[in-house]
């Protein structure tokens, strides 16, 4: 019995800890999503320009630090649990674009030989990108038709990708819809989680019954302790089923008289 009750509270204890930590996550994650949906459903960056004489703008993955982005491919990323928009604007609308996402490798094949500008790093604050001069020929093939784009976006106005990332090495490429040099536009990349109101209100019900089951196990009563052994027959008193002396003095008189 003295064991059940340390125990009890361990477990209490416990639970309320838990109960903490899943309330704190709720909470957190509740004021994410609700940012979130303040922003339009996405973490958005602002637009900034990008320009080049040659035939396209590349990127690869972006690792983003404190004050400081460069070229990389994360392994994992947190973009693979997110969806990621990136949205174009040509300086002169009226002039076709394409915009496209593929793998690393079929993209760097794609523009090898045609010169383009490659994304390196940039300073932040304030934003200062960084290109790498790839030469090669002035003009790039058609970027339309080939298999290996995983989702594009072609024409004139503003160009949006929308995209569920998965594993692997991407890249972003950027250019005219007829392979000429000269690219000049602004960008912003975004990002949506979509896990954060359904995390947060798992979290939040987590918490409650934790809280619950903490409160009323406090609250139940210790159980009674079951009945134990009686007391013994005193002294000179008869054991259950066996006759006193007196009886056995009776007895023998009542013997003899007979």
């Amino acid at each position: 019995m003295a064991e059940l009750k340390p125990r009890r509270r361990r477990r209490r204890l416990a639970a309320a800890v838990a109960a903490a930590f899943l309330l704190l996550a709720g909470a957190g994650l509740g004021a994410a999503g609700g940012v979130q949906a303040a922003e339009g459903g996405y973490f958005s960056t602002s637009y900034h320009r990008f320009s080049t004489t040659t035939a396209a703008l590349k990127s690869d993955e972006i690792e983003v630090g404190s004050d400081r982005a460069h070229a990389a491919d994360p392994n994992p990323d947190l973009g693979e649990v997110a969806r990621v928009r990136i949205v174009v604007r040509p300086a002169d609308p009226s002039v076709p674009v394409f915009a496209g996402i593929g793998p690393k490798a079929q993209v760097d094949s794609y523009l090898r030989g045609t010169a383009h500008d490659d994304f390196r790093s940039a300073e932040l604050r304030p934003f200062r990108p960084r290109f790498e001069r790839i030469p090669g020929a002035a003009r790039a093939p058609s970027p339309t038709g080939r298999p290996f784009w995983v989702v594009t976006s072609q024409g004139t106005g503003t160009r949006t990708l929308t995209w569920d990332k998965t594993h692997g090495a991407w890249s972003v490429v950027v250019m005219r819809l007829d392979g000429r040099p000269g690219v000049d536009v602004t960008a912003s990349v975004a990002l949506r989680f979509g896990f954060l109101l359904p995390g947060a209100v798992g979290a939040l019900l987590a918490a409650t019954v934790l809280l619950a089951h903490a409160l009323t196990a406090r609250r139940r009563p210790e159980p009674a302790p079951g009945p134990g052994p009686g007391p013994g027959p005193g002294p000179g008193q008869p054991h259950e089923g066996q006759p006193s002396s007196d009886c056995r003095e009776c007895s023998g008189s009542l013997v003899t008289r007979l």
